[in-house]
């Protein structure tokens, strides 16, 4: 699927992550540098969106010197949020995103809302999103968030060759088999690599530039059985690289 007509650069790359047909998980958030901060995505290549900034439930910069808090801004003729930060130096950035409950009616229509307000849907979910991006070599890429869907680098994303290691940790354990998309440089078109049984993928980089992998889960029964029927997460991890490439 080619979406240049739609989209261009890193955001170009960044539609393409959409990992199922519920909108609750298909509209995915990542992060990307801009310039004094970052820009935080949300959406897929039919409907790119404006993310609800009070749906944003953690916004943060993370460096050798602590962790500071972020505040995020409407980007005026964007979709995006913008979030400046407090100067400079490699941070990690991350940001979490509860997109709330979502049915799917017997229309086949989507609706941002739980089981009780429609009863007769005949399917339902809450969805979560997070989102992590290495801005510099010296980043604390490493570092194990605690988010409840997470994907770490095994080795320094800025410095990789043509593949990095990541592993996919679930509420900290590693998620068997989950499909990781990876969008490359300007390339219009995802790749997906599966995890092993420990979570690891060796994941391609086929072009230099802007890297977003993705993966989401599924979790049934959902927490709030009365509310919906599962619980779907999403997460990224974006950083930029500037090594040369072999295929």
């Amino acid at each position: 699927m080619r979406l240049t007509h739609l989209l261009a650069g890193p955001l170009a790359g960044a539609a393409l992550l959409a990992l199922s047909l519920a909108p609750g998980q298909a509209h995915d958030l990542w992060l990307t540098p801009a310039p004094g901060g970052v820009a935080l995505h949300l959406g897929h290549v039919h409907e790119p969106t404006l993310p609800t900034p009070d749906k944003l439930v953690h916004l943060s910069a993370l460096s050798a010197r602590g962790s500071t808090a972020l505040a995020a801004k409407a980007e005026a003729g964007a979709p995006i949020l913008t979030a400046a930060l407090a100067g400079p130096g490699d941070v990690l950035v991350s940001a979490a995103y509860d997109s709330g409950f979502w049915v799917r009616t017997r229309a086949g229509e989507w609706r941002n809302a739980d089981r009780r307000a429609v009863p007769e849907a005949e399917r339902s979910q809450w969805s979560m999103k997070f989102a992590k991006v290495v801005l510099g070599p010296e980043a604390p890429w490493d570092r194990v968030l605690g988010q409840t869907l997470e994907i770490v680098p095994l080795e320094a994303p800025t410095r990789a060759a043509a593949a990095l290691r990541v592993r996919v940790l679930f509420e900290g354990r590693p998620v068997a088999g989950a499909e990781i998309a990876v969008t490359s440089g300007e390339a219009a078109e995802a790749t997906r690599v599966t995890a092993d049984a420990e979570g690891v993928a060796q994941v391609p980089l086929a072009q230099a530039g802007q890297q977003i992998l993705a993966v989401g889960h599924r979790v049934k029964p959902s927490r709030t059985p009365a509310l919906a029927d599962a619980d779907s997460y999403t997460a990224s991890l974006a950083f930029t690289t500037a090594e040369s490439r072999t295929n």
